[in-house]
């Protein structure tokens, strides 16, 4: 993983506790925004299926409001995904870890054979270029890289 991005981000989707299906509307509401920015298709389903993750583990692991944003910083678009909590369990890097099998002690590797799927596939699609940050207001944002601003990456979900 690398370091947070910096730079201000733009809203895309904003939801509560009580918001019925969030990771449902959050996807299709980030289609409509990448489609819109001209990425093709296999970057946004990337896109979209990484950061379905993210609004999912916040809404069940932290606490809202909840926002998707998405900016542009070092030629990038980085999608970010905040909550009201401002701490970053230790066990999500852990679980997101290509070694993450190698973890030996009980309630851990426990843990990480029930849960942290998500966090793979967002670790696999991101190339590793995601992470979580603490705010300017003291919450947390979870990051990841969708594309390249001026264009999509050239290896990111594409064959040829």
């Amino acid at each position: 993983m690398i370091s947070a991005p910096s730079a201000a981000p733009g809203l895309v989707y904003r939801w509560t506790d009580n918001t019925i299906n969030p990771t449902g509307e959050a996807r299709a509401v980030l289609r409509r925004v990448l489609k819109g920015l001209g990425l093709p298709g296999a970057v946004i389903s990337d896109g979209v299926l990484a950061v379905s993750e993210l609004v999912a583990n916040a809404h069940e692991h932290a606490c809202g409001p909840y926002e998707v944003r998405l900016r542009s910083a070092a030629g990038m678009y980085i999608c970010e995904i905040h909550d009201g909590d401002p701490l970053v369990p230790s066990d999500l890097y852990l679980a997101a870890a290509p070694s993450w099998a190698a973890v030996t002690t009980g309630a851990v590797s426990q843990l990480l054979a029930e849960r942290g799927r998500g966090l793979r596939i967002v670790n696999e699609l991101a190339q590793g270029q995601w992470g979580f940050h603490v705010t300017d207001c003291g919450a947390k944002a979870a990051w990841v890289v969708l594309a390249a601003a001026s264009g999509p990456m050239a290896t990111r979900g594409s064959q040829t």
